[in-house]
């Protein structure tokens, strides 16, 4: 959990880094996106010789930093989505065992905004890639429980931004899909992690 709480925090210090120097290029506006939400695991996490292991929904809390391009419809977004506390189901009739799990996923997304920016109401898509760590810590340190592991992912979602004035409400939709199969399992899963969360966007400078 401590390591996970550092990478985040090393990983959004570096966002926040990064935006003022963006902003130093012509045409280039820099926009923050804090947000808060629910992690939803859409498919069994995986399966060994012991049973199934399946994630349960947690709280989730997300930061976006975006470099807009005036003249173009697109923009590229660094972005951080963190699950935090969600628990492991375990289902097997011989064995059980409690988990806290943590997921933290950081992507680099390409935004595209089909609309003007002067629409008040204003959808956006975004597609990218990045890495996915599940950080897990099994109550009975059983030696054959899964470990934590970090995982190519990629990104896919929308959203849409609600403008006021300086300021723009922000829902969101993004699914991070990676396969995962850890040492010892029977199959490898296709993991859909998805995060649904809101927030508001407002410029750095």
């Amino acid at each position: 959990m401590r390591a996970v709480m550092k990478s985040v925090l090393t990983a959004a210090s570096l966002l926040l880094v990064a935006a003022p120097l963006a902003a130093q290029a012509p045409g280039v506006d820099v926009r923050l996106n804090p947000r808060v939400g629910l992690y939803v695991p859409l498919t069994d996490l995986t399966e060994d010789a012991f049973g199934t292991y399946k994630l349960d929904n947690s709280l989730a809390v997300g930061l976006g930093v975006e470099f807009d391009f005036a003249m173009l419809p697109v923009g590229i977004r660094a972005n951080l989505d963190y699950a935090t506390s969600s628990s492991v189901d375990f289902e097997d009739a011989s064995f059980s065992d409690t988990n806290e799990t943590t997921l933290l996923a950081l992507v680099g997304d390409v935004v595209f905004r089909p609309l003007p920016r002067v629409v008040v109401l204003q959808p956006y898509l975004f597609a990218g890639a990045g890495i996915k760590q599940y950080d897990f810590s099994w109550e009975n340190a059983d030696p054959d429980a899964i470990e934590s592991e970090s995982d190519g992912t990629f990104h896919i979602g929308g959203g849409l931004d609600f403008a006021l004035g300086p300021v723009a409400l922000n829902a969101e939709v993004g699914d991070y899909i990676s396969s995962f199969e850890p040492e010892g399992a029977t199959d490898s899963k296709l993991q859909h992690d998805v995060f649904v969360s809101i927030g508001f966007v407002m410029g750095l400078l």
